[in-house]
C-alpha cells in the first residue's frame, strides 16, 4: 500500500480541476502516493476531467463512486475512509502544490519526527477576481505562527492553517477524530474542527515556507457573494470553536478572549456589511466587557444613519487606493 494518501475534494471546478491534478502528479517524490477523489455531485464537467485522469493513471487516482450531493464535511469523510496511506495530505480543486517538493519535505520531515502529528506551511494566496497573488501570506502579515501544542492558539484565532498546506498522520485521524460527532454537531465544514480536535492530541510543526497557493473564488463556499451567508458562515464558525470550549472544559480566560475576538471580527464584518443587528450585537456584548472603545461607538452611530454612513464610505473609497479583501478562515 501506500505511504501517503493525497484527497481531493471537488464541486463545480472544472475550471480548475486540471491544475490540481498535474500539481500533484508534478510532486517529485520518491514515497509512494494515492489520489482518492471524492466530486460531491458536480453538475459541470469536473467528474469528466477526473474521469479522464482516472483513466491515464489507474494505479495512483482513485475516483470515489457517484453519489447525490452530500455536502463538504460528509464528502471529507468519504475521503478519509477510502484513505489507506500512512500520511494524508488534501488539495482541493480550487487550490495548487505550486512547489513540487512539497510532499517530500513534508514527509521526511514527519518519518523524522515521530513526535509530531501535524506539519503546515505557508501559502500564496491568489485573488480571481483581480488575477493578483499575495506571496507568502503568514510571512507578510508578520504572523507568529506556534508550534507543539497549539489548540489555544488556533481556537482564539492567534493563527489558521491552509488545508493545503497541511499533511498529517492518518492513525491520529482513525483515533482522535469523531465523524458522527462533528455532523450531530451541525459543522458546515470539515477543517477547522479536525485542526481543533488534533491539536488536543498531537504536536504541530509550522515549516517557513510557501509551498501552496490558495485560490480566492469570489461567491466561493468559503468567500460568499451574499451577505447573510457571510454570517451563517461566521455563526458556524462561532459554533465549532463554541463546541471544543464545552467539550475540553476550557478555562474561563481563554473562553473569553475568544468571544472577545469572534465579537471584534463579528462588529467589524457587520459595520463594512451596513448590518447594524449584528453590529449592534457585538457592541453590546463588548461594551459590558468594557471593550468598546470610542471609535467603536461612532461606527456603530454612523450605521445607525446610512445615509451618513453611505456618504462616507463614497468618499473613503474615492480617495483610497484599491486594497484586496481580506483571507478569513
Amino acid at each position: 500500500s501506500c505511504l501517503i494518501s493525497i484527497g481531493v475534494m471537488a464541486y463545480n471546478q472544472e475550471k480548475f480541476v486540471r491544475q490540481t491534478m498535474d500539481c500533484i502528479l508534478a510532486q517529485q517524490c520518491h514515497y509512494p502516493f494515492e489520489i482518492i477523489i471524492g466530486d460531491d455531485a458536480s453538475t459541470d464537467n469536473t467528474r469528466k476531467v477526473l474521469l479522464e485522469y482516472q483513466r491515464k493513471f489507474p494505479n495512483i487516482i482513485k475516483l470515489l463512486p457517484e453519489a447525490p450531493n452530500k455536502g463538504v464535511l460528509k464528502n471529507f469523510r468519504s475521503v478519509i475512509e477510502a484513505c489507506t496511506g500512512k500520511y494524508i495530505a488534501f488539495c482541493h480543486c480550487d487550490d495548487y502544490w505550486h512547489d513540487p517538493m512539497k510532499l517530500e519535505k513534508q514527509i521526511s520531515f514527519l518519518e523524522s519526527n515521530p513526535d509530531i502529528g501535524l506539519v503546515h506551511t505557508d501559502a500564496n494566496v491568489f485573488f480571481e477576481k483581480s488575477n493578483v497573488t499575495e506571496p507568502a501570506f503568514h510571512r507578510s502579515h508578520n504572523e507568529v505562527i506556534p508550534d507543539g501544542d497549539v489548540f489555544t492558539a488556533i481556537l482564539t484565532g492567534k493563527f489558521f492553517i491552509f488545508t493545503g498546506s497541511a499533511c498529517y498522520r492518518k492513525a491520529a485521524v482513525d483515533q482522535y477524530i469523531d465523524f458522527d460527532e462533528f455532523e450531530n454537531s451541525g459543522f458546515m465544514y470539515e477543517d477547522l474542527p479536525s485542526w481543533l480536535e488534533l491539536s488536543k492530541h498531537v504536536k504541530f510543526k509550522y515549516l517557513d515556507d510557501a509551498m501552496m497557493t490558495y485560490r480566492v473564488v469570489e461567491n466561493s463556499h468559503s468567500h460568499p457573494r451574499h451577505k447573510a451567508r457571510k454570517f451563517v458562515l461566521m455563526q458556524g464558525h462561532y459554533q465549532m470553536k463554541k463546541h471544543f470550549i464545552d467539550k475540553y472544559n476550557v478555562d474561563k480566560k481563554t473562553a473569553l478572549e475568544f468571544e472577545l475576538n469572534f465579537h471584534r471580527d463579528k462588529f467589524n464584518i457587520a459595520y463594512n456589511l451596513d448590518n447594524y443587528k449584528e453590529a449592534d450585537d457585538s457592541f453590546r456584548f463588548l461594551q459590558q466587557q468594557h471593550q468598546a472603545g470610542m471609535k467603536m461607538r461612532l461606527k456603530r452611530t454612523l450605521l445607525r444613519f446610512p445615509f451618513i454612513h453611505q456618504s462616507l464610505k463614497k468618499l473613503k473609497k474615492a480617495y483610497k487606493p484599491k486594497k484586496q479583501a481580506a483571507v478569513t478562515h
